[in-house]
């Protein structure tokens, strides 16, 4: 396998082998949960364990009083319920499933690069430790549950029970192929059906306890279309650890995994549907549609796995914490154990975030486009401007950056960024490419999209001149994304610095309120003390003193030179201080009679429809194609309800404001989009944007 900075391509000696001695390999696969045979579940086992589980009898036989019918009724639905739901692990299914697999993956892909050193060590765990592994990736796209079961199958370990949706289920032949890869099925909501719920919660906790298999499932609960992390979702995640708490289990040890895509399949998609548009459903008849991304090789380019150290879910319960289990066997399980849990495998996946060669040419496009947007790059400009970028990323934030997989040791530095970039924009040629005269523009990716708009659109009926101007730029800005795993901290702290010499605990306190406004939008808890928070602010002012940005200096923040630096980060983030902007002067003057009811879904079309007005008519506070995305618009609205500017009934599902607050909150964004503003926008380079070839989106995987 071919090395590079630590990572291996895994698609290297398989473009070597015979595809078919290659799955069909003698295989002992590596079972991770060590367990005596009387204790190991077969999956018939499993189920008649969750029929007998006491909360389970006690939801029919209270099921079966209520509905007036005998208690086998019920018992037939819930058996009915695991059937559908329960796993069934094949190897013969996997390995044929896996030639198909590794057909495609070298059709569509130059590499996929693991660090495999790690992967190495975690299986050597794996054979002596007594404990429960739960494998917890990134979720980014439909490829993610594939790619990650290719790695244990090419590593000889044991497929998971991976969690999956009913979406899946439903596609015919597939749904029961994927089964027999180790997936159990899970309604996407399922919170008022009690029956269900219990059923539900006892297959997991069998498969805790008495499955040799890991578990595998996404804690950001769906895909991330903006390619970001998403603050994590607590419900299956409870339920896993119920095992450990009761004292099923010593230990769970979760795994995070962060995989990330040079272009997902899904890309032009993503683009769509943050703007509202209804995604294809899933279905086997799209599943074969979407096999034209056979047509060219290698167009998806790199895919990249950054394995992390695993995480000891049993230091996550404290003496006061193990002593209710203990003394209350029927205790509850403490909601901060969950969500501390759920946001350090988070906090690892960001870590372990991989900026690829065109998430920085993004960064830098972007750049460009908000501060000189009539000089365009070239490939000298544009090389000088991504070494200095890469390095500073990988010196100053800790951002891991990769280089070519096949690095000759005899060439320079520079001629392999140079080769990086080619490389990364001949796979993005559909999105930004040199022009004849060696410029480099944005194509226009909104013409002739076969599908129609019209029905069930999430937000607001966008017009043909707004989408071909905001699809482009919602692309582009899907690509900047990943880099706040990086910069967010100090993005905020220049957007909190309203002047030079501004007062320190001032800055600071505006530094808190944008906190608690992209909490949500940027997965960062809020349910820390404030001392941690000073922390973080020290930190990050810190990293921008290193790099001559902005100084500390008698308790006040004064600007250095570097005013590049600056200037990138505060344009990395405005796009989301105008969407809550907009959110909280539509909530501030909300009027039933004019715009209905204001519920969730209300109030992002009237947003939507309010920044895409913004954006042609209030250009210093609202130029941002990116604030035009609905996920800004309900993220936002979890952090205005955190932060206590809203309030959202739960009877009626609708949302009243503190106007107070809200005006308040109004002015200070104010203040930061006014002395922030950028010379430049999209709009500026709207006419130059190149024509694209006609577009048909996809059904998706």
């Amino acid at each position: 396998m071919q090395k590079s900075a630590g990572f291996v391509d895994l698609l290297g000696e398989r473009r070597k082998d015979n595809d078919i001695m290659w799955v069909s390999r003698p295989m002992n696969p590596l079972l991770p949960h060590k367990l005596p045979p009387e204790c190991k579940y077969s999956r018939k086992q499993a189920i008649e364990a969750a029929l007998s589980n006491p909360r389970v009898e006690l939801a029919i036989e209270s099921l079966a009083l209520a509905k007036r019918v005998d208690k086998s009724i019920i018992r037939k639905e819930a058996r009915d319920m695991l059937e559908e739901m329960a796993s069934k692990a094949h190897l013969p299914t996997v390995r044929w499933i896996g030639l198909l697999i590794t057909k495609v993956l070298k059709r569509i892909l130059l590499s996929i690069r693991i660090n495999q050193s790690f992967l190495l060590q975690i299986r050597g765990q794996m054979r002596i430790a007594q404990v429960q592994y739960v494998y917890a990736p990134t979720h980014r796209s439909y490829l993610d549950f594939i790619l990650l079961s290719y790695i244990l199958f090419s590593y000889d370990m044991a497929l998971p029970n991976i969690a999956s949706g009913m979406d899946f289920y439903r596609m015919r032949v597939v749904g029961e192929l994927l089964r027999k890869t180790g997936a159990f099925y899970m309604r996407r909501s399922f919170s008022t059906d009690i029956l269900y719920k219990e059923i539900f919660r006892a297959y997991v906790a069998s498969l805790v306890e008495h499955s040799d298999r890991a578990i595998e499932f996404f804690i950001e609960g769906t895909r991330s279309r903006s390619q970001k992390s998403i603050a994590p979702k607590f419900g299956l995640l409870a339920m896993i650890l119920e095992g450990l708490f009761r004292g099923d289990v010593p230990d769970i040890c979760f795994i995070p995994i962060n995989i990330t895509y040079d272009r997902p399949l899904e890309e032009l998609l993503f683009a769509y549907e943050l703007l509202g548009v209804p995604k294809p459903a899933e279905s086997t008849s799209g599943l074969f549609r979407s096999l034209s991304i056979l047509k060219e090789p290698f167009a998806h380019g790199h895919v990249y796995m950054k394995i992390a150290a695993p995480i000891s879910a049993r230091e996550f319960f404290n003496l006061k914490s193990r002593r209710i289990s203990a003394l209350s066997p029927h205790s509850k399980l403490p909601a901060v154990v969950v969500k501390r849990l759920g946001y350090a495998i988070i906090e690892s996946h960001k870590k372990c975030t991989t900026l690829t060669p065109f998430n920085i040419i993004a960064i830098l496009f972007n750049e460009k486009v908000h501060s000189c947007p009539e000089d365009h790059y070239t490939i000298n400009t544009l090389l000088d401007d991504y070494h200095w970028l890469k390095e500073l990323l990988s010196r100053s934030f800790s951002a891991l950056t990769h280089p070519s997989v096949d690095e000759s040791e005899n060439d320079s530095n520079t001629e392999n960024e140079k080769r990086d970039i080619l490389e990364s924009l001949n796979t993005h040629r559909e999105l930004l490419a040199f022009d004849t005269t060696g410029k480099l523009r944005l194509k226009e990716r909104h013409k002739n999209v076969t599908t129609n708009r019209n029905r069930n659109v999430k937000g607001h009926l966008l017009s043909e001149t707004t989408m071909r101007l905001v699809v482009p730029a919602i692309n582009i800005g899907v690509y900047l994304n990943p880099v706040f795993a990086f910069i967010t901290v100090q993005g905020m702290i220049v957007l909190s610095i309203w002047s030079d010499n501004a007062m320190k605990d001032q800055c600071f306190e505006r530094y808190f309120l944008l906190r608690s406004l992209l909490s949500n939008e940027f997965a960062m808890t809020m349910e820390i003390p404030k001392t941690a928070v000073i922390s973080e602010w020290e930190n990050g002012l810190s990293v921008l003193s290193n790099e001559n940005c902005v100084f500390s200096v008698e308790n006040k923040l004064i600007f250095g030179s570097n005013t590049k630096l600056r200037s990138i980060l505060k344009n990395l983030l405005l796009p989301y201080i105008a969407a809550i902007r907009v959110t909280c002067i539509l909530l501030s003057e909300w009027d039933n009679d004019k715009m209905g009811e204001p519920t969730e879904r209300q109030i992002i079309k009237e947003s939507q429809k309010k920044a895409e007005n913004l954006m042609f008519n209030e250009r210093k506070l609202g130029s941002y194609p990116y604030s035009l995305s609905i996920d800004l618009y309900s993220s936002t609205l979890v952090s205005l309800v955190a932060h206590g500017a809203v309030k959202m009934s739960e009877r009626s599902c609708l949302y009243s404001a503190d106007k107070i607050q809200l005006t308040s909150i109004i002015k200070d964004l104010d203040v930061i989009l006014e002395e922030h503003h950028p010379s430049g926008s999209y709009l500026d380079i709207f006419p130059s944007i190149s024509p694209q070839s006609s577009i048909s989106i996809q059904a998706k995987l």
